[in-house]
């Protein structure tokens, strides 16, 4: 049960950081210093709960807002979902490790969590800013940024949530998949 449970509160996790990739950082590293959920002293992955990786997390979040306009090309997209992928899937495998020797599954699952929802919220991101105002845009980074850290920190005291957090992460691909396909083939009918 407690190997679900750390799996559930990774993949929780893991989700938040592909929709924004360092306020979850920094909550999977604050909670590990307080022992909140996990502990990742003695384990492999004992640089999580590190003060100056919860630093770091903090002031590259806060960066990543000021410089907004800068990330919303379509490469720092991928920077940032590459970023959350590598962090889902190493705060998966720490909490995993926490209470279990086998804790490579977390790196898998992590990642693919991440993975899927960082292209869904990239995506919905790409679609909503290009009908929004300079002000609203600015809204709308830090309500994504506020939203993930939220999610994340819900996923380390509720970890049931995480599976929620996927499953609404595949939604949005799913949802947004299929919207670009309608999209398209409206438009192959107007030729």
């Amino acid at each position: 049960m407690n190997y679900l449970l750390d799996i559930l509160q990774g993949l929780g996790i893991a989700a938040a950081a592909g929709a924004s990739p360092f306020l979850p950082l920094a909550v999977a590293s604050a909670a590990g210093l307080a022992n909140l959920g996990a502990d990742y002293d003695g384990t492999s992955f004992s640089v999580v709960e590190s003060p100056v990786v919860l630093v770091l997390a903090v002031v590259l979040a806060v960066a990543a807002i000021v410089a907004r306009r800068r990330l919303e090309s379509p490469q720092a997209e991928r920077v940032l979902i590459g970023l959350g992928v590598i962090f889902g899937a190493v705060v998966t495998a720490a909490t995993v490790a926490d209470r279990s020797d086998t804790w490579w599954p977390g790196l898998i699952a992590g990642g693919l969590a991440a993975l899927v929802v960082g292209v869904a919220v990239q995506s919905l991101l790409r679609r909503t800013r290009a009908r929004l105002e300079d002000e609203q845009r600015t809204l709308l980074s830090v309500g994504g940024a506020l939203g993930a850290g939220l999610v994340a920190l819900l996923s380390v005291v509720l970890p049931p949530v995480g599976i929620l957090a996927v499953v609404a992460g595949v939604w949005l691909f799913v949802g947004g998949r299929r919207q670009d396909t309608t999209k398209h083939a409206g438009l192959r009918i107007l030729r």
